[in-house]
């Protein structure tokens, strides 16, 4: 998975590349951009946002992880055609697993926390 970055937000953007380290590219190299504003780009977009978008701020770097490589999983198996393309079935399909990805996610970090204060 090789990543383009292209933000408005300085400070996102220094935030992506901590997440990323050595998947972010040039913008020549990459699979897909990650923008957090709506641009016409001949590559896919994964769009970061604080009110809609592929992610939500504020986020962690896991349910970053986490969506961007199913972005890019969805993007392979459908040939860089966007989740808009897709049929409404199959998109609440993918909706409904990334939403157990993402609570499944929780629930693990959750109970790690939990266990990091009753050892204390």
């Amino acid at each position: 998975m090789k990543i383009a970055l292209v933000c408005q937000s300085l400070l996102l953007s220094r935030a992506l590349k901590s997440f990323l380290g050595s998947a972010v590219v040039s913008y020549k190299q990459c699979d897909f951009v990650v923008s957090d504003k709506k641009i016409e780009l001949d590559k896919p977009i994964f769009f970061i946002s604080s009110s809609e978008g592929n992610l939500l701020i504020p986020f962690s770097g896991s349910s970053l992880i986490i969506a961007l490589e199913k972005f890019n999983q969805d993007m392979i198996l459908n040939d860089g055609k966007s989740e808009e393309v897709l049929p409404k079935n199959k998109t609440v399909i993918l909706l409904e697993e990334k939403i157990s990805q993402l609570t499944e996610q929780f629930r693990k970090e959750l109970i790690q926390t939990i266990r990091s204060y009753s050892d204390n």
